[in-house]
């Protein structure tokens, strides 16, 4: 049995137990079944099984358990579901991409430029140990992508609108600035220590913001319309944690956020088009119209 099987496992053990407990032969079953999508014939024995367990909760941080009474295995914690759910989403991908050419084919991938990801576990360890790092950073907005060489203090590291970003303390004036990872090219990790800003707080200081840019901009109650079919894309997809429903019919959908108005919103609510209208409030109307109408007076 080939390694990259042992995430299928993995990721089936996990899945149908996050459906409801079942028994050792129900569980057994239906990685079988699963495994016989790839016209592999497997069995999952008892000893592979309960080896399983203790890798799952090593890697994924789900705990599984035998409830003796009820005679049936169940996930009794889970560590961080959400940590949880990215993971398996990330080894999901992995085991799509390693199944034969044939079928692999028939995935098409975006081409991108890396998301900067080889730096993160460096980054990481520096946060941790609370050491400076020192890099070179490029710009989006040089013309002739000019680098700088830069000396950071590393706080945390966030995800933003598919990007990721570090979250850093610049020791020159003391500003809690971010920087793209994937932007970022020769990653030293120093040994000179430095102390974590007390007053800095990574969930307060992004709990309002849209994306990486939380500004001095005040959160603000913002009330959007949106047509039935942008509704339900933003239901499935949401653009903030704040989002509430406040009404919607078989045409149109009315919802409302908590959020800092942003340059990056203003340019989301750009992207929906005649799809959105913005209700409340006024002044992020007037923005997002006047945006409009330089973007009409272009053509």
């Amino acid at each position: 049995m080939s390694k990259k099987h042992f995430i299928k496992r993995h990721l089936l053990i996990l899945e149908r137990l996050r459906k409801n407990p079942c028994d050792f032969k129900e569980l057994q079953e239906y990685v079988r079944k699963q495994f016989m999508l790839d016209e592999v014939d497997y069995e999952l024995l008892k000893r592979t099984f309960e080896r399983d367990v203790k890798e799952i909760f090593s890697i994924y941080g789900v705990e599984i358990k035998f409830n003796r009474r009820e005679r049936v295995y169940e996930i009794i914690q889970e560590a961080d579901e959400g940590n949880t759910n990215r993971l398996m989403e990330t080894s999901q991908i992995f085991n799509a991409l390693s199944v034969s050419d044939s079928v692999a084919n028939h995935l098409i991938l975006e081409k991108r430029k890396s998301l900067g990801t080889e730096n993160m576990y460096g980054l990481l360890h520096a946060i941790q140990k609370q050491v400076e790092v020192s890099l070179v950073y490029e710009k989006f907005w040089n013309f002739d992508h000019e680098k700088f060489q830069r000396v950071l203090r590393p706080l945390v590291l966030k995800e933003a609108r598919q990007r990721w970003y570090l979250i850093a303390e610049d020791p020159n004036d003391g500003a809690i600035k971010s920087f793209g990872l994937d932007r970022i090219s020769d990653l030293e990790i120093s040994s000179r220590r430095f102390e974590y800003p007390k007053s800095f707080n990574a969930e307060e200081k992004f709990k309002h913001a849209f994306g990486i840019i939380s500004g001095e901009e005040a959160p603000e109650k913002i009330r959007l319309w949106l047509t039935r079919e942008q509704g339900n894309y933003i239901k499935s997809l949401p653009l903030h944690h704040s989002q509430k429903i406040v009404s919607e019919t078989a045409t149109e959908l009315v919802l409302e956020l908590f959020v800092c108005p942003t340059h990056d919103f203003v340019m989301e609510l750009l992207s929906m088009g005649a799809n959105v209208k913005v209700l409340e409030p006024k002044s992020l109307q007037k923005k997002v119209k006047a945006r409009l109408l330089e973007a009409v007076g272009m053509y």
